[in-house]
């Protein structure tokens, strides 16, 4: 029973000292290999149609897109 204990613990202040790091340095989980932001990938599944939250931050991108491009031919702040 003291060996389950022992373990127990070991594994919550483990998972106690890996929360803290996240919450102070802020960075996003990776990989031994990285993320997928690193291998430059779009999306990660090989769906036919993307799912509704990436059509939504598809649809964004290009309204930024678009707002830039209006400000820079009308010689707006860049």
């Amino acid at each position: 029973m003291m060996t389950f204990v022992l373990t127990f613990a070991g594994f919550c202040i483990a998972f106690f000292l890996l929360s803290v790091g996240y919450i102070f340095a802020r960075k996003i989980i990776k990989g031994s290999c990285g993320s997928i932001d690193d291998i430059g990938e779009e999306r990660v599944c090989k769906c036919e149609k993307p799912c509704f939250a990436r059509r939504m931050k598809m649809k964004r991108e290009e309204a930024k897109r678009q707002r830039e491009q209006m400000n820079k031919d009308l010689g707006l702040g860049e």
